[in-house]
């Protein structure tokens, strides 16, 4: 056999081994690879831009969604809920705040939560207020002991405006104040009229 024959089949089977490996490690369990992309990864999935005068800016996501369209929703939703849990410990920080300037002591557990319990139902405002500003999405090709399954990656970058915030916080105050009026608690309700003071009418 000519020497340049050998040569090329040699080529050919350390090709086709390679092939071959490349193959073996892409099928083992557990292994996964992105098949698309909806384009360049751009940098808000790992930085989230800082806050401007005017907006705050949050980063939903949703890993391994069994579809687009759920990924999509639940990548918006994880940002709702990172904006409503920034509503809530600002409310909490001006909830203590305005316990001590009311000389109620610390250890009041019983009046601890009313801040906390109002925020709860600020889910619908909140959503409201939220804009979705670009998503970024890519599909992944995941080998199971099932065989070949596939996933979506989403992320959601969001906006809130910082005047939607006040009005939430300012609106959590003022739904609790009316509910405890009813319950007639009136060492949470001194707390309560304190946050009051000062903030804006919506």
């Amino acid at each position: 056999m000519h020497s340049s024959t050998r040569f090329l089949i040699l080529l050919a089977i350390t090709s086709l081994l390679s092939l071959a490996c490349s193959a073996g490690k892409l099928n083992v369990v557990g292994s996964e690879r992105i098949i698309e992309k909806s384009g360049d990864k751009p940098g808000w999935v790992t930085k989230i831009p800082r806050e401007n005068d005017e907006y705050y800016f949050f980063r939903g996501f949703k890993t391994s969604s069994l579809s687009l369209e759920d990924g999509l929703t639940d990548a918006r939703l994880n940002a709702i809920r990172q904006v409503l849990e920034m509503i809530q410990s600002q409310g909490l920080v001006d909830y203590k705040k305005a316990r001590v300037e009311t000389g109620l002591a610390e250890t009041r557990e019983d009046i601890g939560s009313v801040t906390e319990d109002g925020l709860k139902i600020l889910s619908k405002t909140v959503a409201s207020g939220v804009k979705e500003l670009e998503s970024y999405t890519e599909k992944v090709e995941r080998f199971t002991p099932q065989g070949v399954r596939y996933y979506y990656n989403v992320y959601t970058l969001v906006r809130y405006p910082k005047s939607e915030f006040e009005k939430a916080v300012a609106l959590a105050a003022s739904r609790q104040n009316a509910e405890l009026r009813g319950q007639n608690n009136e060492q949470a309700q001194e707390v309560l009229d304190e946050l009051d003071k000062g903030l804006p009418t919506y």
